[in-house]
């Protein structure tokens, strides 16, 4: 049986006008208003409720990048499944091959990987249906906003 405390999730945040933001170590970056997908993986003590907790409470000290991108946009949906494999890397993969994505921030959650990024920029709300298509996976739809 899968470990209900882990598993992966993808963040959809609104930024609703742009914004320069500082990622830490990345630099500094101009984000278009829209939507951001952001995939990531929850596989510490604190699984999947530790890490969304902590991305759904307000920022007070920024750990992760998307801790920055956090500060001005507003988590609106948190897509996940609890699982004992981790799909970060192949959802980060899936989401940037839907149609309207685009990478706003090289290496962007991406610095302990290869990939070229975890955050996809969306000028529209991305599409549950067509990602758990894609991903071939039937996520857990949670809407915050």
């Amino acid at each position: 049986m899968d470990d209900p405390r882990r598993g992966t999730y993808i963040l959809i945040l609104n930024l609703p006008a742009p914004t320069r933001l500082t990622i830490g170590r990345l630099g500094v970056f101009d984000f278009a208003d829209g939507w951001y997908a952001y995939a990531g993986s929850a596989f510490g003590g604190g699984g999947l409720r530790g890490r969304l907790k902590h991305h759904l409470a307000p920022v007070t000290r920024p750990h992760w990048h998307i801790d920055a991108l956090r500060q001005a946009a507003q988590v609106c949906e948190v897509w996940s499944l609890a699982d004992a494999a981790n799909h970060e890397h192949a959802w980060a993969a899936a989401l940037r091959s839907l149609p309207g994505s685009s990478i706003p921030a090289a290496r962007f959650g991406a610095s302990d990987c290869r990939c070229p990024a975890h955050l996809v920029y969306f000028p529209t709300a991305p599409d549950f249906a067509g990602f758990c298509a894609a991903s071939g996976h039937p996520l857990q739809r949670e809407v915050i906003v």
